[in-house]
């Protein structure tokens, strides 16, 4: 036990006897990891927003003016049976001309003999369903009814979202791994100058038969300081700075406690890492 707290202590006093150089490490990582925890929280940001948005997606199905009234109820009992499908909601003329009333404010076919307007159905889907893979196949299974005469959906709007979905995940892995390795060069170079400070102290706790997991037990601890400091003291700005900011229509997304408390960790063990990679040429 008498160890341990030498090792702690011993950890704590490299931090404290080099002021300027600790603080820059610490503003350095934390800058890293800030960025990243923004970049993390704006995609988790996005995807909810998508899911709102995904949300309202329907498809429309316009029906042949050939097709018998007769004949509709059994289209819409094949529509609903197909999988995705939570939902088929028929629109006749009548309903189309009230939808068209609504939406201009005046009656446009007033005058006419007959309503210009085609029947429709309006689909929903379940929410697991809305992709453009799935729609595009379910499209061409609409297509197969006899009297569809056009299917209409966001299908190129939804096509772009998924790409930018999948863009935003590469940038988050891309910054992951950038920022990680930005993290251990800069916990190496410190570790580095703090071991090249104490080169006589180093050597003669080797010549006394110190081993040299034991003298590098203080400057990994160092790196671990560091490194999870700056990771609990960035998800406390962000927490501050994001709950004193508002946005119209966009719902600002953190991660889940235990994520976090994971990421924390997962900086701690980076941290460990480089403060090992630090003082190991120096015990060579």
């Amino acid at each position: 036990m008498i160890k341990i707290f030498y090792l702690i202590g011993k950890s704590a006093t490299n931090i404290v006897a080099r002021p300027l150089s600790a603080i820059t490490s610490f503003l350095s990582l934390l800058l890293l990891l800030l960025m990243f925890d923004m970049v993390w929280i704006s995609s988790l940001s996005a995807e909810r927003y998508y899911e709102r948005i995904a949300a309202d997606i329907d498809m429309e199905i316009f029906l042949d003016d050939t097709l018998a009234d007769s004949t509709v109820s059994g289209v819409l009992g094949t529509i609903v049976e197909m999988d995705g499908v939570a939902d088929a909601r028929y629109i006749s003329k009548e309903k189309a001309r009230d939808k068209l009333y609504s939406l201009m404010g005046a009656d446009l076919l007033d005058g006419l003999e007959d309503n210009p307007l085609p029947r429709s159905v309006i689909i929903t889907f379940e929410n697991d369903y809305r992709s453009s893979a799935n729609l595009a196949t379910l499209k061409e299974n609409l297509n197969r009814i006899d009297g569809v005469s056009e299917i209409y959906y966001p299908e190129e709007w939804l096509e772009k979202i998924e790409m930018t979905r999948g863009l935003i995940f590469k940038i988050v892995v891309f910054l992951g791994i950038v920022i990680s390795l930005a993290v251990v060069l800069n916990l190496l170079h410190s570790i580095r100058l703090s071991a090249r400070s104490r080169g006589q102290e180093i050597l003669q706790h080797r010549l006394l038969g110190a081993g040299k997991f034991f003298i590098s037990i203080p400057y990994i601890l160092e790196g671990l300081f560091y490194s999870l400091t700056a990771a609990a003291v960035g998800w406390l700005i962000n927490f501050y700075a994001f709950e004193r900011l508002t946005f119209r229509d966009f719902e600002i997304i953190f991660p889940d406690p235990t994520d976090i408390v994971y990421f924390c960790a997962a900086a701690g063990l980076i941290g460990l890492f480089g403060g090992y990679a630090g003082i190991r040429r120096s015990l060579r």
